[in-house]
């Protein structure tokens, strides 16, 4: 039988230390509600593995690394097999790349990681599995839109009359699995597709991945743990652009939150058990090949760089998607920039691992780098061997969009140059990798 194990730490960060999320700097002045990190460990047999979930946009390679050295320190041998991913919100502590700000809430975070680690270590007990799952997201939409230009475009605004369509559909599957020890449930793992950009400002919150699990603890009459896996969203979030409803709020993280918990409640009516007699671990290496670009596109964006003169990005408050969209001129000398820093990068990649965590023959969970669009999840499902694939996105500190091929070629700014951003055919060198470490 396989064992779990959970403990969980608040990761709360300082006033003043930035948030994560928009493209200026918002130094946080205090708290709607409490971030965590989450730990569920699994054991069978001298095999731990398990999952790491932080309520953050991301976090850096270095940092990852640096929380792996210290749970070894910590005696944690097997601090290789843990899958680390991040919820996404976008109003936790800026951790993807280091500031003199972020520097003392990065310690205090890889502090408390350990200590989740080892007090999850502490509660392992014997459990077992139930699952449901139903296609049902009301609050998740494809936010690429054809426009009547003949281009995508990401986010367009709200009632804009030149969209003609969604750039495609996506897998809007909720999963819920239910740990259960001695007849009741221990702990709940969550699988769905959205963003959790849902506030805006400066103030700290889990979005609606912290509503959602106080809800179903509201529903459950019982504080049981919910960790959310969320599943590749690069090209998803919960803006609905037929209404001009205000969806840049802490009362829309609440309502989507309170919605998402009760259809999670609604499933663990429903819940059937899983074959849960081995635990399996698989781990392969995979190098994410960089965005390289031309001579012309260089020399393009070295003639608007001599053209818009800089500014303070800060100066104009929370820059988000749709402000990309409508591409004026410092959006565009900050893409121009960006596409110099591609200059250098043919034959680089970056190096990442595919952790893969396999419950008996029906259940199986796979990490997978960056904000993947969703094409990339049913990709892996559709070859997947287990009948039921979770995906998790945004693991092992690599952060960064990898956008489907026929992407690129048809617009959005997920698909614009950066030098630390995926190459074009990253996407499905990505499915055959995952499949191969799921399926091997």
């Amino acid at each position: 039988m396989i064992r779990t194990g959970f403990a969980s730490q608040i990761i709360t960060p300082e006033r003043g230390v930035g948030l994560a999320g928009y493209f200026n700097k918002r130094p946080n002045r205090g708290v709607y509600d409490d971030v965590y990190v989450k730990v569920l460990l699994l054991e069978q047999e001298g095999l731990t593995t398990g999952f790491v979930v932080l309520d953050l946009c991301g976090f850096s390679v270095e940092l990852f690394q640096k929380l792996k050295e210290e749970l070894k320190k910590a005696g944690v041998d097997y601090a290789d097999n843990l899958i680390v991913s991040c919820t996404h919100t976008h109003t936790g502590p800026e951790l993807r790349k280091a500031t003199p700000e972020s520097e003392k809430c990065a310690e205090a975070l890889i502090a408390r990681t350990v200590a989740a680690v080892k007090d999850a270590e502490a509660n392992l007990k014997e459990s077992t599995f139930e699952i449901a799952a139903e296609v049902y997201n009301p609050f998740g939409y494809v936010r690429r839109f054809w426009m009547k230009s003949g281009k995508v475009v990401t986010n367009p605004g709200k009632l804009n009359p030149d969209i003609v369509k969604p750039d495609g559909d996506f897998d809007r599957t909720i999963s819920a699995i239910a740990i259960k020890q001695e007849g009741r449930i221990y702990a709940i793992l969550v699988n769905l597709a959205n963003h959790g950009d849902t506030i805006g400002g400066d103030i700290v919150s889990a979005d609606w991945f912290g509503r959602m699990e106080r809800e179903i603890q509201y529903q459950l009459g019982d504080d049981v743990p919910v960790l959310t896996l969320t599943d590749a969203s690069g090209d998803i979030n919960h803006f609905d652009v037929t209404t001009m409803r205000d969806q840049t709020n802490y009362n829309e993280a609440i309502r989507i939150g309170r919605g998402y918990g009760k259809i999670v409640t609604d499933l663990l009516k429903k819940l059937q058990p899983i074959s849960d007699d081995k635990l399996v671990f698989k781990k392969s290496a995979f190098n994410i090949p960089l965005r390289t670009v031309t001579a012309e596109q260089l020399a393009e964006a070295k003639k608007v760089i001599e053209t818009i003169p800089a500014a303070d990005m800060d100066a104009r408050g929370d820059m988000t998607s749709e402000d990309l969209a409508k591409g004026d001129s410092l959006v565009l000398r900050m893409f121009a920039e960006r596409v110099l820093t591609c200059e250098g990068n043919e034959g680089k990649f970056k190096e990442t691992e595919l952790l893969a965590i396999c419950i008996g023959s029906d259940l199986a969970f796979i990490s997978l780098p960056g904000e993947p669009f969703n094409g990339i999840a049913r990709g892996i499902r559709a070859g997947s061997s287990y009948k039921h694939t979770i995906v998790a996105e945004l693991a092992q500190g690599i952060s960064g969009y990898i956008p489907m091929p026929e992407s690129f070629e048809r617009g959005g700014y997920e698909t614009e140059p950066n030098g630390s951003s995926a190459d074009i055919q990253t996407a499905p060198m990505l499915i055959a990798a995952a499949l191969e470490n799921l399926n091997k």
